[in-house]
């Protein structure tokens, strides 16, 4: 189990599941994306990975440049390396 990591994951989750529930489609892509590293970084059985990931890149665009949530963009974003890192 990776509990830095699902710590993050959660966070984010968390932060970004008001969004997805709105219907934008940005954030359903990356809530999508993190309950699959939810599930990964707590042992869960798992579901192959939804592809190759995307939410930093979005998360980045979305609410970073065009937004105003930086702070999750940047923690999108370190999930997305950590997971990676964890998969290699």
């Amino acid at each position: 189990m990776h509990e830095a990591l699902l710590t993050k994951a959660r966070l984010a989750l968390a932060q970004i599941e008001p969004l997805a529930a709105q219907g934008w489609p940005p954030a359903q892509s990356i809530a999508r994306q993190l309950r699959w590293c939810v599930a990964f970084a707590s042992g869960q059985p798992c579901a192959d990975r939804p592809g190759p990931f995307s939410m930093g890149l979005i998360a980045t665009r979305e609410l970073d440049m065009y937004g105003e949530m930086p702070e999750l963009a940047d923690l999108i974003n370190q999930i997305q390396q950590d997971v990676e890192t964890a998969l290699t």
